[in-house]
């Protein structure tokens, strides 16, 4: 019995220190470099007023977006 015990806290201590060091790496990338033009920002994914998915994409002030 004591020996499953000792077992049992090596199983969970090596996992949650493998869980610890798997979500320190594993972090999200926010891209903060412009687009490709001035003044750019970075819109995100989203449903459109017609209902229609638009993915992430770059937003440039002053220019009119026809689709």
């Amino acid at each position: 019995m004591v020996k499953v015990n000792v077992a049992m806290r090596r199983m969970f201590a090596a996992f949650g220190l493998l869980l610890a060091l798997g979500t320190a790496g594993a972090g999200c990338y926010v891209r903060t470099t412009p687009g490709h033009c001035p003044g750019g920002y970075w819109i995100e994914g989203h449903y459109g007023p017609r209902g229609r998915w638009h993915p992430g994409h770059w937003r440039c002030p002053g220019v009119i977006e026809i689709e």
